[in-house]
């Protein structure tokens, strides 16, 4: 007890003394709670609080003078807010943070805490003085408001999925129907003789099978997942693999692309090679379409290839009437995209460059 004693008389001696400077006036009558520590002591300990800090706090002048303020932490102050103050102790740095403490009865408290070195006129390191401001308040209210949101956001995602499911559900259904009338159409295909009327099924025929691809992938994809470009090229080629004697073949880089671009590119790549398969070659002839998709600076090109009888000279998609050709100029114009043609020593390509950021 008389250690105690002597003790609790020596940090009052240097209180005592403390008041004897200048500043410590305004301090000691400040609103705002303030503490001083004095850096040669060991330990740091705090040697001057005002009233202010007391009352903030719940302690007596006795049971903190000559101790470190680290008193005011507890079991919820997060570490890497502990050794922020003590690395601006031991750099002797202006430090502005937001740290868990606690007051004397245990009831934890957000102090935004402002803490910096005091010097002298020759810049020599006197004290440190940190004020004190309760934000407890301010934090509830703002970790309320994020509560608040993340729930939001969290019904938000779980309707965003439940309309996902119902329309993959309206897509299974549809992607049964339309493989209904393919089989219908395949049928009559394998009976008509004439070949305006074989051309026209054809077409009519991959356009489908394009849309039954677009819904089976849409159908198998996740919720806001990215989907590979080359398995959207890669099924649509080879779906339309047997419709002649040319064979479809299909590589791709390695790109993902949104929910909003596989069906554009899923029926401009269909209706470039049913294009090709129509009209490249004879009713016996045999070659290779080749479609790729290769990664370019800002943009993805797609190029259908064929080795069949090549597009006339002069050849300008823009004046073709068939319906084929307009539904594809309206998708590559819908994209923002160009496409170019190019007859070939044998066959023909097709070319189209669509921005996108890969």
């Amino acid at each position: 007890m008389d250690l105690h004693i002597r003790e609790l008389s020596y940090w009052k001696n240097v209180k005592s003394k403390m008041r004897l400077q200048p500043f410590v006036h305004a301090v000691e009558s400040s609103a705002v709670p303030i503490a001083i520590a004095d850096p040669f002591e060991p330990d740091c300990p705090l040697v001057f609080v005002n009233d202010a800090f007391l009352k903030l706090t719940g302690y007596g002048e006795d049971e903190v003078l000559g101790r470190n303020c680290r008193f005011l932490q507890g079991p919820e102050t997060c570490d890497e807010d502990r050794q922020a103050l003590k690395a601006a102790l031991a750099e002797r740095q202006t430090i502005s943070h937001e740290i868990l403490n606690y007051k004397k009865d245990g009831t934890p408290f957000w102090n935004e805490l402002h803490m910096a070195p005091m010097l002298d006129d020759a810049g020599e390191l006197l004290y440190f003085i940190a004020t004190q401001v309760d934000i407890t308040e301010r934090v509830n209210r703002q970790t309320g408001l994020q509560q608040a949101l993340d729930e939001r956001t969290e019904a938000l995602r779980d309707q965003a999925q439940r309309t996902h499911d119902m329309a993959r559900e309206m897509t299974h259904r549809v992607r049964n129907s339309l493989a209904l009338i393919q089989a219908m159409l395949r049928m009559q295909l394998s009976s008509l003789s004439d070949d305006t009327a074989r051309n026209a099924l054809v077409g009519a025929l991959s356009r489908i099978q394009a849309i039954v691809e677009i819904q089976r992938i849409i159908e198998h994809a996740e919720l806001d997942v990215r989907i590979e470009i080359g398995d959207i090229i890669g099924s649509i080629c080879d779906k339309l693999d047997h419709i002649n004697r040319a064979h479809v073949v299909a590589s791709a880089d390695k790109i993902e692309i949104s929910e909003e671009l596989v069906t554009p590119v899923a029926l401009i790549v269909s209706e470039l090679v049913t294009n090709a398969q129509k009209h490249a070659y004879g009713p016996e002839d045999g070659g290779i379409i080749a479609v790729t998709a290769r990664r370019r600076p800002g943009a993805i090109e797609l190029c259908v290839r064929d080795d069949g009888r090549g597009v006339p000279e002069g050849f300008d998609p823009r004046t073709v009437k068939g319906f084929g050709m307009k539904m594809l100029m309206q998708e590559i114009a819908h994209l923002d995209a160009t496409l170019s043609v190019s007859r070939l020593d044998k066959g023909s390509s097709f070319t189209i460059t669509i921005p996108h950021q890969t």
